[in-house]
C-alpha cells in the first residue's frame, strides 16, 4: 500500500533522528557521526561526496510497512540534491558522506523526530502513530563535484550575461532613446506637469515588465492599481528610477539594464541572471504616505458596511438562489443546503482521516471561482478544522465516490475572510463535490 502524507513533503528523507540508541533498530549499524544504517551494497572504489557537491539518489522512503516516497514513481529518475552540513547528529547528510557512488544502504529513524525537529509539530498529528518507524532506502548513484559545478555555473553565467549584452546593444545605439546617468534607457515618456514622486510616497501604478526576448514577468494592468512605495528597491533600482521620472496621469516605457534589476543574483524562481528588463507603466497617483493611510482607513470602513450588508442580505440572496435554481432540500441545522448527486459505496471519514476531493467553487451569481478538477485532489484532514465547516459537514454526509452540490452560507463559509472581488466578506459559496478518496487515520 502507498500513503501520501501531507506533512511529508519530498525532502523530507533528508532529515533524521540524532540518535537511533542502542538497539532501535535491528541489523542497522550506528556510526559515529549517529545516523543508524544498514549497508546493502559498499564499492570501495567508488566516489565520495563532499560538502557542496551534488548527487543524484534514488530513494524510497516506508512508513512503517507502507511506501511514502519514491523517486522514481515521482520523477522516475534519480532526484539531484546538494550535500551540505548535517543539521545535527543522525542527518541523511551524514549518510550521504560516508557513501560511495553505486553504493546502497538504509537509513532508519522514528516519525516523531521528522514531526518535531523537522517541523517543528509539538507532537506527532493524529493520523499518525508515535514511534512509527520509518525507512529510507538510498541508492547513491552520482556525485557531481562541487568545482565542476562551479565550473559549469560560471561558463553558464558568461553565456547569460553575452546574450544580455547583445539584447541592450540595439537599445543604447538607438538615438532616440535618452540614458540616465546610470544607464536606465528611457525609450518614451508621456508625462504631464503633473506631481513627480519622491522618497517615502505611495503610487499607484499599472505596470508590466518583461524579459527583452518578450516573456512577460509581471503584468498589472487590470483591475486596481497596485501601490508601491517610492524608494523601494525590491525590484531594482532601476525600476525605483523609472518611477520617479513619470508624473501623475503620465506614462512611460524603459529598459533596465540588468545591472540596475537583478544583476548576476537573479530572482529565485522568476528571474534569471543577467535580464535586462523592459518596463511600461502608468502612473495613476501619487499620494504622501498619511494620505495613503487615511485613504485605506476610509476604504475599510466602506468595506466593513459593505461586509455587514452582504450580510445582513445573504437570507433574502439565498432564497432567490434557491428558487431560481429549484431546490427542493431544506437546510440543514447550520444553514447548509445539501444536494446529494451520486450516492458514494465506499468509506465514510472518521476525524483524522484524510480526505482527497475535486471541487468547483462558485459565487452565488453563478460564476466559476476555482477548480480542482485539472490538477490534483484537494486533501485535508478531517475534522481538524482545516477546512470551511460547510465541506467538513457535507464530507460526513458522504461516502468515497459520492457528489454533491451544496449551498455554503458565509457563517459556515469563508465568513468575513474576502477572498477576492468575486468573492467578498460574507459571500455565500456553491461547491461541486467528488469525494474522491479517502487514507484511514490507523
Amino acid at each position: 500500500m502507498k500513503i501520501k502524507l501531507p506533512y511529508i513533503f519530498i525532502g523530507v528523507f533528508f532529515v533524521i533522528l540524532s540518535s537511533c540508541g542502542n538497539n532501535a533498530f535491528k541489523g542497522f549499524d550506528k556510526l559515529e557521526d549517529g545516523i543508524c544504517i544498514k549497508f546493502h551494497r559498499v564499492d570501495n572504489q567508488g566516489k565520495m561526496p563532499k560538502i557542496g557537491d551534488v548527487v543524484l539518489i534514488e530513494v524510497n522512503q516506508y512508513y512503517g510497512d507502507s511506501l511514502g516516497f519514491s523517486t522514481v514513481e515521482e520523477y522516475g529518475q534519480p532526484m539531484r540534491y546538494e550535500v551540505s552540513e548535517p543539521s545535527f547528529a543522525g542527518d541523511i547528510m551524514a549518510a550521504l558522506l560516508n557513501m560511495h557512488v553505486d553504493d546502497s544502504a538504509t537509513v532508519a529513524f522514528v516519525i516523531d523526530s521528522l514531526c518535531i525537529k523537522t517541523y517543528g509539530m509539538k507532537s506527532v498529528p493524529d493520523y499518525l502513530t508515535p514511534g512509527m518507524p520509518v525507512y529510507a532506502d538510498i541508492h547513491l548513484v552520482d556525485v557531481i563535484p562541487a568545482e565542476q559545478l562551479e565550473k559549469e555555473r560560471r561558463s553558464e553565467l558568461l553565456d547569460m550575461k553575452t546574450k544580455d549584452q547583445a539584447l541592450l546593444a540595439p537599445y543604447y545605439a538607438d538615438k532616440n532613446n535618452k540614458i540616465t546617468d546610470s544607464g536606465l534607457i528611457i525609450l518614451d515618456v508621456n508625462s504631464k506637469n503633473g506631481k513627480k514622486a519622491v522618497e517615502g510616497d505611495i503610487l499607484k501604478i499599472y505596470f508590466s515588465l518583461t524579459t527583452l526576448d518578450n516573456d512577460t514577468l509581471l503584468y498589472f494592468f487590470e483591475n486596481e492599481p497596485i501601490a508601491v512605495s517610492c524608494g523601494d528597491q525590491a525590484l531594482g533600482v532601476g525600476f525605483d528610477e523609472a518611477l520617479r521620472l513619470v508624473s501623475v496621469g503620465g506614462n512611460g516605457s524603459f529598459v533596465i539594464p540588468s545591472a540596475l534589476a537583478f544583476d548576476s543574483v537573479g530572482l529565485e524562481n522568476s528571474i534569471a541572471p543577467y535580464t535586462s528588463l523592459r518596463l511600461d507603466v502608468k502612473m495613476v497617483d501619487i499620494m504622501t504616505l498619511k494620505q495613503y493611510e487615511d485613504e485605506q482607513k476610509r476604504l475599510a470602513e466602506i468595506e466593513k458596511e459593505e461586509a455587514q450588508k452582504r450580510l445582513d442580505d445573504e437570507p433574502a440572496k439565498i432564497e432567490a438562489f434557491i428558487k431560481e435554481h429549484n431546490v427542493r432540500v431544506n437546510p440543514t441545522a447550520s444553514g447548509l443546503y445539501y444536494l446529494e448527486i451520486l450516492e458514494g459505496t465506499g468509506a465514510v471519514a472518521d476525524t483524522g482521516d484524510i480526505v482527497s476531493i475535486h471541487y468547483n467553487l462558485y459565487n452565488i451569481e453563478d460564476k466559476l471561482i476555482e477548480s480542482s478538477f485539472e490538477g490534483e485532489p484537494m486533501q485535508f484532514s478531517f475534522g481538524k478544522g482545516e477546512m470551511v465547516p460547510g465541506i467538513e459537514e457535507a464530507i460526513s454526509y458522504m461516502k468515497v465516490g459520492g457528489k454533491a452540490t451544496i449551498i455554503v452560507p458565509s457563517p459556515i463559509g469563508f465568513g468575513d475572510i474576502a477572498i477576492d472581488k468575486d468573492l467578498p466578506a460574507n459571500s455565500t459559496v456553491i461547491f461541486d463535490i467528488d469525494f474522491v478518496d479517502l487514507q484511514k487515520n490507523n
